[in-house]
């Protein structure tokens, strides 16, 4: 049990773990790329990443500009190298090359940008969806109750990838003219919010007889001011657990609808679609399918170690 004032491992190691993938991935587009962090011309210092990574033209004497601090992975993640395809890990390419010669530590890298965007996006769209209609089956119970619960009920039953899959698959024009990350959290948002509302109505069923509720009652709180200023705090913790969870759920998810053919199209870079890269190759390329595997096995094990730890610390029963 974690002592008062003492955050649990499990949520410091999560944390941690997720905080260095989410870090690589914001940075990406200052740790691997051919472009310079630092370059002096003509007119003076400047950075043609940067200016890349914010979407700015390059600079008038870009091109005539002598690089002097280069990044990390100094090759971007779409460069094509026929003369190293399938280079091992070694100087040059530390984490190897693959088919056609682009470097695998900038496309793992680049990767981790969308896995985990497609990951946080749709744990955040299953809340928005699954918390207020759990809330409203709990506290209005009755008929409400009984809808949303069928429906949850209804959800249930298919697996969320096959619900994805067939979203996916039959998409209308509207979804499709999203941008892949945004239109593979918008269905994994879809179809993942059935447990916060589970949770959430479980909650609010235990909390709506409580003293907690009679006695803002007794105060001349109205019915939506008791809900959300008194009850939604206490049901939150559950929620705010599960949603760790999903999101390691969504990164798994997305990896494997990549790796079907129906996430992130390339050339972007995805670790599903590394793995699907690695599939045709994996006599001669070991590295192609052990660096993303790992790559999904560290940011899934921060998201269920930051789960328990959470649990651990918003548990009453786990305190001293």
């Amino acid at each position: 049990m974690p002592r008062r004032g003492h955050l649990p491992r499990g949520l410091v190691a999560g944390g941690a773990l997720i905080g260095i993938l989410a870090f690589f991935g914001i940075a990406a587009p200052f740790v691997a790329t051919d472009r310079p962090l630092l370059a002096r011309g003509p007119d003076g210092w400047s950075s043609p990443a940067a200016r890349s990574a914010f979407g700015l033209p390059d600079a008038p004497a870009g091109r005539s500009a002598t690089a002097v601090v280069m990044a990390p992975i100094p090759r971007a993640p779409e460069t094509i190298q026929l003369d190293s395809v399938l280079a091992p890990p070694g100087p040059g390419h530390w984490l190897g090359t693959d088919g056609l010669g682009r470097d695998v530590g900038s496309r793992l890298v680049h990767g981790a940008r969308v896995s985990l965007a497609v990951g946080f996006l749709s744990a955040a769209l299953a809340l928005l969806v699954g918390l207020p209609l759990g809330a409203l089956a709990g506290w209005s119970r009755g008929p409400i109750d009984a809808a949303v619960s069928r429906g949850v009920e209804a959800m249930l039953c298919f697996p969320s990838l096959l619900l994805a899959l067939a979203l996916l698959a039959s998409s209308p024009p509207w979804l499709s003219a999203l941008p892949d990350s945004v239109r593979l959290a918008l269905v994994l948002g879809i179809t993942g919010w059935t447990p916060a509302a589970r949770y959430v109505r479980a909650e609010f069923l235990k909390l709506g007889g409580s003293a907690l509720v009679d006695s803002a009652r007794a105060s001349g709180a109205g019915s939506l001011r008791i809900a959300v200023r008194h009850v939604l705090p206490h049901a939150a913790a559950p929620v705010l657990v599960t949603a760790s969870f999903s999101v390691g759920s969504a990164i798994l998810l997305e990896a494997s609808l990549s790796f079907l053919g129906l996430g992130v199209r390339p050339p972007t870079p995805t670790w599903g679609g590394l793995l699907t890269e690695a599939a045709a190759h994996l006599e001669r390329g070991w590295w192609l399918a052990l660096l993303p595997g790992a790559a999904l096995f560290l940011s899934v094990l921060g998201c269920n170690l930051a789960g328990e730890g959470l649990r651990d610390r918003l548990d009453p029963r786990s305190r001293p």
